[in-house]
């Protein structure tokens, strides 16, 4: 079962401030890792070429180029560095090398995390070399031993020849994640992007404005007695809109999200893992929200069934369903996203008033919509008395 993809991605819990992508892409590339002699011994290659033009690459390291693979290595993530964990271990047990792998999609080093790992190595293996894989070269800092970017995978993934078919479309599958998460190179600055530089900066206020005006309305989910609306705009993951959420029952607690619902627009695919909704930019959202505790299994709860089933036939026109639960790498906190495109929602609106109207028109029916369906209250009860029940038992421990 260690070897299971699936199961070792399934250990992550996601969280409010990040989405589970980093760790979902090493999961995935160990696992490819185990199963793919060829591929293990293409990135070893790579990685005893990259050691020799490293100049912060210490001694030891060096020595990677004599190393020659063992059928004993073992893949591990996640491994317990005394405290601190690394995304990738590799281990010859009978070659006594040990590669030590972090990996950074969009986000940063954090301080002196490639010194700890380097610590714990230098006490612990006799052999190591340390590895930082990132989106960018910007991001290469803390002196790695070799230092690598995704489309540098990617490369040497696509330069391995292979008869099998299945073995073939695994790697190709892998790059498409890559690319998915936009990882590899990246297009040249379009010169006409340029031109709208200025109005494209002037969007994000033209968003926030509207939703400023929002908070005024009288919302049919603030009317519902296990609905509360937060008293200001809401400005993070990639957002900016209104979110309604259970009703504090004591102020030292989170916000229960129980479930929560938001509506405003999305403008930053990557903390709620919506790529593929946002290829022509920002959309107007409504997006059910479900606390941590309410996670596992969703997707085969029947309630939340139900209520995807019932929406997805009384949608107004112009709003489309995407239950993200049948995403892979999905944002486990926002698993239902109704969402509609901007430029077909604020079409024939010549003033900013208009579209505000229009906004809040749009998104008013569509919470009366949701009210009006039993498959949501029953949705709602079902989330709330889990909620309850989980917080029994985590009160009993």
């Amino acid at each position: 079962m260690l070897d299971s993809l699936l199961v070792n991605v399934s250990k992550y819990a996601s969280s409010a401030n990040h989405s589970p992508v980093e760790n979902f892409i090493t999961e995935a590339f160990a696992w490819l890792l185990r199963s793919d002699v060829s591929l293990r011994s293409s990135l070893l290659a790579l990685l005893k070429a990259r050691v020799g033009e490293s100049l912060g690459a210490n001694s030891v390291a060096r020595e990677l180029v004599e190393y020659q693979v063992s059928d004993t290595v073992a893949i591990a993530t996640q491994m317990n560095f005394a405290g601190v964990y690394p995304d990738m271990v590799w281990q010859d047990h009978q070659q006594l090398w040990t590669l030590v792998f972090e990996h950074k999609v969009w986000s940063e080093l954090s301080d002196q995390q490639l010194a700890h790992y380097r610590a714990y190595a230098e006490a612990h293996f006799p052999q190591y070399a340390l590895i930082l894989i990132t989106a960018r070269r910007s991001q290469h800092k803390q002196n790695p031993d070799i230092a690598l970017c995704w489309q540098d995978i990617a490369d040497s993934i696509n330069q391995l020849p292979s008869t099998d078919e299945q073995q073939q479309w695994l790697r190709q599958e892998f790059i498409a994640l890559l690319e998915h998460h936009s990882l590899l190179n990246d297009m040249p600055i379009n010169p006409l992007s340029l031109a709208y530089y200025q109005d494209a900066i002037k969007l994000d206020q033209q968003l926030a404005n509207i939703c400023e005006a929002a908070l005024r309305h009288q919302w049919p989910l603030a009317a519902l007695p296990y609905f509360e609306l937060k008293t200001k705009v809401d400005k993070q993951w990639g957002r900016v809109g209104l979110v309604f959420n259970a009703p504090k029952r004591n102020p030292s607690l989170y916000e229960a999200w129980e479930p929560g619902v938001f509506c405003g627009f999305m403008k930053d695919p990557a903390d709620h893992v919506l790529h593929d909704l946002l290829e022509q930019g920002p959309i107007a959202v409504m997006i059910i929200s479900l606390d941590r505790s309410l996670h596992y299994g969703i997707g085969q709860n029947l309630c939340y069934q139900q209520l995807v089933s019932a929406l997805a036939k009384v949608l107004p026109s112009g709003w489309e369903i995407s239950d993200r639960t049948q995403y892979a790498g999905y944002n486990s906190w926002h698993p239902l996203v109704i969402y509609a495109e901007l430029p077909p929602l604020l079409q024939g609106c010549k003033t900013a008033e208009l579209q505000e109207i229009r906004v809040i028109e749009q998104l008013d029916k569509l919470q009366h919509l949701l009210i009006s369906l039993p498959e949501f209250e029953a949705f709602c009860i079902d989330m709330r008395n889990r909620y309850a029940a989980n917080s029994i038992v985590s009160l009993d421990v």
